[in-house]
């Protein structure tokens, strides 16, 4: 619950401490004084998005602080741990906004950024004013409410889970309808590449050792021409080597004769051992093994080949073996889509058959709490100035969606003889604000969020249907803490607290207080909400609170 609101520099309040108790609290004053703004500070603190306009003329920030007592609130505790911050029974939100509309926030000490804010707000505020009215117009929050009445929480998620399911297993069933059809119209288009590339018959590197081949093989063509060549030089008839060894034989005759060419002889056998020697190797000589042109030729047009394929394809030996695999695959799965459509078929019926099961579940169930829910609504209805209305929710059947096959709405006959008609359109808003806290005090028990705050909630009420809401909202504050602005003094004298909003003007500056009233001051405002200041009413006045304690 909340224990105390502080409030500094915020837009029309100068300063103020105000102090919240248990039970039922009602926000009195003038029109114009200024109890939105009291409002528009418990939403800053609950996560409200700040604007620069907040800040008070004058002033260089606002803070605004809010200590609650959560010792009986374990979903906020369990929160506030999540985020690392250490909590024990308090919990203190400070909230500052600059001038720029920028601002900061700290929870029990530590930052914390505005999604969390809100979050946490969640859980610590309800507001219910014009907008959540509005909200009730919208037929989607009418399953949500009617499912929290009857504790569905549990089979709704059962539910959820096999909708998500069967409606995962119907895209997967599109997709690969869809991937099916694709494959189809280009199938041949698949196996032509795959038949060409897996008749290349591909492997990584051959294409490197081929060129190395025919670069070997083009070395040992030109070896075997030379030595032939050289061989038919030094060993034909009349060759180098028969020259040289005629030309020794001349040489010796020639010394024989003349002793002064014996210098010249061994300067040419010198010279002409050694050749003959190296002549007789090279004779010798045998080239290494190579292809032949045949074989070469084959490689040469294997290269072209896989150049061809690599043009073709714009990718290297790799990407061309990873295609013919992709190709192989998508083909085969060509092959398969018929079985995994088929499997797939049988899947989502077995899943639809799950949610259908789920969804008779929760349809009965449903339809079991809104026979309870309606009697306790009318009933409630009834004390709130509607004797003869009749309150129903219509549950009609309709395609599944993520919160089952119902259509639920809630219907409203605000006089005999009209018959049910929608929220949406057909109900006044003081009608829609009776139904809006019916439901609320219906559901009092079952909601866990432990302050409920309504504004103006018996706008366009007056009279005895003025005590039923007091009265209603009373019973609330037995479950709830309970704030509510209100103009009527009846449903501000069965308030167990009363907090007085006023404004007022000094040296031409407009300030907002906001006083815990008690005693002769609560007296004084539910005068001044009576419209006289004659001692009869202030004997009423007296006598109201008398009777409502």
């Amino acid at each position: 619950m909340l224990k105390q609101l502080s409030i500094k520099g915020f837009t029309l309040i100068d300063h103020a401490e105000v102090p919240f108790h248990d039970g039922f609290t009602a926000i009195t004053g003038e029109t114009g004084a200024g109890k939105s703004v009291l409002l528009k500070a418990l939403r800053m603190v609950c996560g409200d998005k700040a604007q620069a306009s907040m800040v008070r003329t004058g002033e260089d920030k606002a803070v605004i602080e809010g200590i609650f007592d959560i010792s009986r609130e374990p979903k906020v505790k369990k929160f506030i741990e999540d985020l690392g911050i250490d909590s024990d029974d308090e919990l203190i939100i400070r909230r500052e906004i600059q001038e720029n509309g920028k601002g900061r926030t700290r929870v029990n000490g530590s930052i914390v950024n505005q999604s969390d804010l809100q979050d946490m707000g969640e859980l610590l505020i309800q507001m219910h004013g014009q907008s959540e009215q509005l909200l009730l117009r919208d037929i989607r929050t009418h399953a949500q409410m009617l499912d929290d009445y009857a504790g569905n929480a549990e089979l709704l998620a059962t539910y959820s889970s096999s909708w998500n399911a069967w409606n995962a297993t119907l895209a997967k069933i599109d997709e690969t309808q869809s991937r099916a059809k694709d494959l189809a119209a280009q199938k041949d288009f698949l196996k032509f590449q795959f038949d060409e590339l897996s008749k290349a018959a591909l492997r990584e590197g051959e294409e490197e050792e081929l060129e190395d081949k025919v670069n070997i093989a083009s070395k040992g063509e030109t070896e075997s021409h030379c030595i032939n060549e050289i061989q038919a030089l030094l060993g034909c008839d009349n060759g180098l080597l028969d020259q040289v060894q005629a030309l020794q034989a001349k040489v010796r005759t020639l010394a024989s004769k003349i002793p002064h060419y014996e210098e010249t002889l061994n300067a040419l056998t010198e010279v002409a051992d050694p050749f003959e020697s190296i002549c007789k190797d090279l004779m010798r000589l045998t080239p290494a093994k190579s292809l032949s042109p045949a074989e070469i030729d084959r490689a040469n047009s294997r290269i072209a080949a896989i150049q061809k394929l690599k043009r073709k394809y714009r990718t290297d030996v790799p990407g061309l073996i990873e295609l013919t695999a992709k190709r192989k695959e998508e083909l085969e799965s060509l092959e398969n889509l018929d079985a995994d459509l088929e499997e797939l078929g049988r899947k989502a019926l077995r899943e639809k058959q799950q949610m259908e099961k789920a969804a008779d579940e929760l349809s009965a169930k449903r339809k079991e709490a809104a026979q309870r829910f309606d009697a306790a609504v009318q009933q409630m209805l009834q004390t709130l100035g509607m004797p003869k209305a009749t309150f129903k929710t219509s549950i009609a059947a309709q395609d599944f969606t993520a919160n089952g096959a119902d259509k639920v709405e809630f219907l409203l006959a605000p006089n005999p003889g009209e018959g049910e008609k929608s929220l949406q359109k057909a109900v006044s808003g003081g009608e829609l604000s009776r139904v809006l806290l019916a439901i609320k005090t219906v559901m009092a028990e079952l909601d866990a969020v432990p302050l409920l705050i309504f504004d103006e909630v018996d706008s366009g009420i007056s009279g005895e249907v003025g005590n039923s809401i007091g009265e209603a909202l009373r019973n609330l504050g037995k479950h709830h803490q309970v704030l509510t602005i209100t103009h009527l003094h009846q449903v501000a004298s069965r308030a167990q607290n009363q907090l007085s909003v006023s404004k007022t003007e000094s040296d031409g500056r407009t300030y907002t207080s906001v006083t815990e009233l008690d005693g002769e001051k609560r007296i004084d405002e539910l005068v001044r909400m009576l419209g006289g200041n004659s001692a009869t009413v202030r004997e009423h006045a007296r006598q109201l609170l008398e009777n409502n304690k």
